[in-house]
């Protein structure tokens, strides 16, 4: 099988690329010089680079890319990126994100650093939000515990909101689609005092009946209601100092807990099988923060300060025999507040020697309640509460130190070292038996070394080694292990870069290796009978990322991408039989390519047609890798009209229809009260109509 997709992927590969050289060949080299692609500056070693540059993996989609592919969610620029994947899971606010095979669990930390506009976010319900009003997105593949610190053991995920300036312009955008689902987003801003105060303002209003049916009922399970709210200011207090006072709502309502339940194995792959449980479940979750950031340049170098203040409340109640009958329910209450504090000194960037030093502190509150019901009449009314099944208080304090410094020892040759050492002190008290307390510290130094260098001015080829750290945690007392350890990765990675046909083609991509000690996974306790995270003992994956985008003629482009990684258990601890197993949740191969064309019809008219297609391998759903999803492939697609004031596009998403499960438990991992097989839905194909008119 490992054979197989290695071959695909690179029959792929050379059948495209062979392709794209053959249609940029045949336009003359002077034809050509007019047909660059633009340039994309990031923050993902938090200074601005050019995207070339970056000796590491990153993919990033500008403005104008978000545009035009319809990215509104996390959903959709993930299905851009190769060797990364996104589950949604329970609620509408909840979604699990894999990179290069390193998965999240629920309700425990985040496999991938989120930054939005410079300040990291602490949970991962932070994530799954529309997306409206932004300038930038960077995803980058591969541990990053160097800069971005803990919880970043599989990459990083940086989102880069639209910034105040001294323009006074906006925009106004609604849609509808299938589903009854009607979306409305807009923002504004200029200046409040030319060149020193300036604002902006948006916001996102989306409501969706769903259109997934609930077969009992016979009403739609998968409905959802959101509304955001985000507004900046920005000081430019002197020609040294700039402050941005940010801060942003959200108010989330949605179906929840919506699984398809199966009475015996092999079901994995049927998407025939749809919910049909007595109960329809609902989840609310809403969420602030407010953040500070101040920055001081005095010339040495600039000070850079963020303040961070966050809080998420999320409830949901639903089903938990998942069938007809009239049973009982579950219910879940968590509330998670948030203080952090980072300081960071950056060098200037036009000096051989560039280094960034700084520290970062953060006090979580964290609280959960689960509860089991008994369902009196088949509404979340009637629900009765029979018992609590867990009520536990967490208080964690994490701080870091950290720094990078790179040096040029030739024009060519760059050598660059980093060193962050992160502590996490947790404190759980169980409110269930006499508010029993558990601590425990878990640390890490996560250190990173790169060589850089730049055979001509469009070939750059690096060399990496890194390493990323996730803490370790409580399960609840009865069960076995009742604490999991901190799980840390070591990789080792070479890439290259280049600019091709007078820029007209970008081609990067990387090969690694990583090896993970004490890689956490889910599993069910039989004993006591409760879900649990353990400790795989060692695992490996192994795998590259092949990127390109192409400038076939003026407005048509290409773009496409190929992720390999294949996971293997090495060593379990358990009385389970793991070991050669793939990961959870990992998909062995994923390849996404697709085109756009822009074409004029008048003068002031122009149209766009635009196609995407993303192929997701074999994915095995648990550690025991007998449940899994087939092979799937996906199809978007995009016509718009354009002017410079105004655009309305159609679009259709999933345009062959296909359904599959994103999570699937059977009877033992699922720990269902019937013992039977649970599995959650993809999205059917949606039709939609798009418009938008900028001021």
């Amino acid at each position: 099988m490992r054979t197989s997709i290695q071959l695909t992927s690179r029959l792929l590969t050379t059948t495209t690329l062979t392709a794209l050289l053959a249609g940029l060949t045949a336009v003359p080299a002077a034809a050509q010089s007019g047909l660059a692609i633009e340039e994309i500056v990031v923050t993902a070693q938090k200074r601005e680079e050019r995207l070339q540059d970056v000796p590491v993996s990153v993919t990033a989609f500008s403005a104008d890319a978000i545009e035009d592919a319809g990215v509104r969610t996390p959903q959709d620029f993930i299905a851009l990126t190769p060797n990364i994947g996104i589950v949604q899971s329970f609620t509408v606010g909840n979604s699990f994100v894999t990179v290069r095979g390193i998965s999240q669990i629920n309700n425990s930390d985040p496999s991938v650093a989120v930054v939005v506009d410079g300040v990291p976010q602490a949970n991962q319900k932070q994530l799954t939000q529309q997306l409206f009003d932004i300038e930038r997105i960077e995803v980058l593949k591969g541990p990053q515990g160097a800069l971005y610190g803990r919880n970043s053991i599989g990459g990083a995920i940086n989102i880069i909101t639209r910034q105040p300036g001294n323009d006074f312009e906006g925009y106004t955008e609604a849609g509808y689609a299938e589903g009854n689902t009607r979306t409305l987003s807009a923002a504004a801003g200029g200046a409040i005092v030319a060149d020193r105060l300036f604002f902006r303002a948006a916001g996102s209003y989306a409501d969706s009946d769903g259109q997934i049916t609930n077969g009992f009922l016979d009403e739609k399970a998968d409905f959802y209601e959101d509304r955001t709210g985000r507004a900046q200011l920005r000081w430019i207090a002197s020609d040294s100092v700039t402050v941005d006072l940010r801060g942003s709502i959200s108010d989330t309502e949605g179906g929840a807990v919506l699984y398809s339940q199966f009475p015996t194995l092999g079901f994995s792959n049927n998407e025939n099988v749809k919910p049909d449980e007595n109960l329809l479940g609902r989840s609310e979750r809403d969420m602030g923060d407010l953040s500070l950031k101040l920055d001081w340049d005095f010339g040495a170098a600039t000070l850079t300060s963020i303040s961070a203040y966050s809080k998420v409340k999320e409830n949901y109640r639903g089903d938990l025999d998942f069938s007809r009958v009239q049973s009982i329910g579950q219910g879940q209450d968590l509330e998670v507040e948030m203080w952090s504090q980072e300081l960071r000194l950056t060098s200037p960037d036009d000096q051989p020697l560039r280094w960034i030093g700084g520290a970062y502190i953060l006090q979580t509150d964290r609280d959960l309640r689960t509860t089991v019901f008994l369902d009196t009449n088949s509404t979340l009314a009637g629900l009765q509460p029979l018992f609590i099944f867990g009520d536990e208080s967490n208080d964690n304090l994490a701080y870091a130190f950290f720094g990078q410094a790179s040096y040029d020892v030739t024009d060519r040759f760059e050598l660059s070292g980093a060193l962050r050492y992160d502590s996490d002190e947790r404190e759980q008290t169980d409110l269930l038996r006499n508010n029993a307390v558990r601590s425990k510290t878990f640390s890490e130094w996560q250190p990173k070394v790169t060589a850089k260098y730049e055979w001509t001015p469009s070939l750059m080829t690096y060399a990496t080694f890194s390493t990323g750290f996730r803490s370790g945690g409580y399960n609840a007392p009865t069960v076995n292990p009742s604490i999991f350890q901190k799980e840390v990765s070591t990789n080792y990675e070479v890439g290259f870069k280049s600019q091709l046909m007078d820029n007209r083609l970008i081609l990067n991509g990387s090969a690694f290796y990583t090896k993970l000690d004490d890689a956490q996974i889910f599993r069910v306790d039989l004993t006591a009978g409760a879900q649990i995270i353990d400790n795989v003992k060692e695992a490996e994956l192994t795998g590259f990322e092949l990127e390109f985008q192409a400038r076939l003629a003026e407005g048509w482009d290409a773009f496409g991408g190929v992720g390999v990684t294949d996971s293997e258990i090495k060593d379990f601890d358990g009385t389970r039989a793991y070991r050669g197993n793939q990961l959870p949740n990992n998909t062995k191969a994923k390849i996404n390519g697709g085109t756009q064309y822009s074409f004029p019809i008048t003068d002031a008219l122009s149209g766009l047609l635009r196609a995407d297609v993303e192929y997701r391998g074999k994915q095995y759903f648990h550690a025991d890798n007998i449940d899994y999803r087939d092979p799937v492939t996906l199809v978007n697609l995009r016509a718009g009209l354009e002017t410079e004031r105004w655009s309305l596009t159609a679009y259709v998403k999933n345009l062959t229809n296909k359904q599959f499960f994103t999570e699937y438990a059977d009877g033992f991992w699922s720990g269902s009260a019937t013992g039977q097989d649970l599995g959650q839905l993809s999205p059917p194909r949606q039709f939609g109509v798009t418009g938008r008119v900028r001021f």
